[in-house]
């Protein structure tokens, strides 16, 4: 029997263990990042003149930019 208590308390304690937690809140912020590009460019369709167009076309040269050696 104590090694049931044994197991409930080492599952009790890595339910609490804060180890790890920056790397959750930094893929947090990543899925943010990545649903707001996402929306943006469903908004631009295409990239026409307006705002839109502009911001797609800078976010592809700031990519290309970083892509290419």
């Amino acid at each position: 029997m104590s090694s049931f208590w044994e197991a409930l308390c080492a599952v009790a304690h890595r339910m609490t263990d804060r180890r790890g937690q920056g790397t959750v809140e930094y893929l947090g912020l990543v899925l943010a990042v990545g649903a707001l590009l996402l929306a943006v460019s469903v908004q631009v369709k295409g990239g026409g003149a307006g705002i839109g167009g502009q911001i797609s076309k800078s976010m592809e040269k700031a990519i290309s930019s970083v892509a290419q050696p």
